[in-house]
């Protein structure tokens, strides 16, 4: 009889365990449903068994909403260098986006430099001390970027094959990132030409471009925050796009130098600027 009280107990335990985890990772889970790992494309051979460099995608859709209410998609590319983090590093804030009336769809891709080991080509080499002089970054870095940007837009095309399945609305998505997923989200958007699907706005977060020549698509409206005290990613960059995109006519862009902030402030913008991304994006969507 002890024993199967023991066992119980510990069920119970675990019980608990589990439910306040769902709550860590969901703390509006009855506004939004998160549906996980879903592949946008097929697995490549050089991501292995690693999800963080595998073609998945997590989508939070929120709940209150009406079934015929078509959604606005914000797709989001987390950071780490080309070399690390997770789409599950953001969930807090892609699950407040959602809670405002959003589809989110956070992605995986492939993380050339986590597979690829080459000196010289991390982010906060080529980035930290500011522009670079030649206008080019190393190699490796730029090939990262080229191979993450490949995955972004296999996402967008993901998202217009199961827009009615999940009810987007495809006049209405933005792409967005922080750091690393943020040079990936600016250089789709802005220096490529997807097929797949029309992007209407850009959420730059402390990211850049290697070179702002490399732009053709000059009338996308782009939200940049970027943290004057960034050590990894020069806040040069941010003024350096703002100023280029001004200078080429576009008059809907608009940038957020956040004083005393650092790099990565992914709670700051939590807490504080999530209102002003949705006030951006419904402007941006007229």
């Amino acid at each position: 009889m002890l024993k199967i009280k023991m066992y119980a107990y510990m069920l119970l335990l675990l019980f608990i365990v589990k439910i306040g985890y769902a709550q860590q990772v969901n703390p509006e889970n009855q506004a939004v449903k998160i549906s996980k790992d879903i592949r946008y494309a097929e697995k490549t051979d050089s991501s292995q068994n690693d999800i963080s460099s595998d073609r998945l995608l997590d989508l939070y859709l929120p709940t209150k909403i009406s079934k015929s209410e078509k959604l606005p998609v914000y797709m989001f590319i987390h950071g780490g260098g080309f070399s690390g983090g997770d789409k599950e590093q953001t969930a807090v804030f892609c699950n407040k986006l959602a809670s405002n009336g959003m589809a989110v769809v956070s992605i995986n891709y492939l993380l050339y430099l986590k597979l690829n080991k080459i000196k010289g080509a991390s982010c906060s080499a080529n980035m930290s001390k500011g522009l670079p002089t030649s206008g080019k970054f190393q190699d490796g870095l730029h090939h990262a970027i080229y191979v993450a940007s490949a995955d972004a837009s296999l996402a967008l095309k993901w998202i217009k094959e199961n827009a009615n399945k999940y009810n987007f609305n495809l006049k209405k998505v933005a792409i967005s990132g922080g750091s690393a997923g943020a040079m990936t989200a600016l250089y789709t958007a802005l220096c490529k030409q997807p097929q797949s699907q029309q992007i209407s706005a850009i959420v730059n977060l402390w990211g850049g471009l290697e070179n702002n020549n490399q732009i053709v698509n000059t009338n996308i409206p782009v939200l940049t925050f970027h943290g004057d005290k960034d050590a990894l990613i020069s806040v040069d960059y941010a003024y350096s796009l703002h100023e280029f995109l001004e200078k080429k006519g576009n008059k809907s862009s608009k940038l957020v130098i956040m004083e005393g902030i650092g790099h990565a402030a992914y709670t700051y913008i939590t807490n504080n600027k999530v209102e002003e991304i949705l006030s951006f994006l419904n402007e941006a969507y007229k």
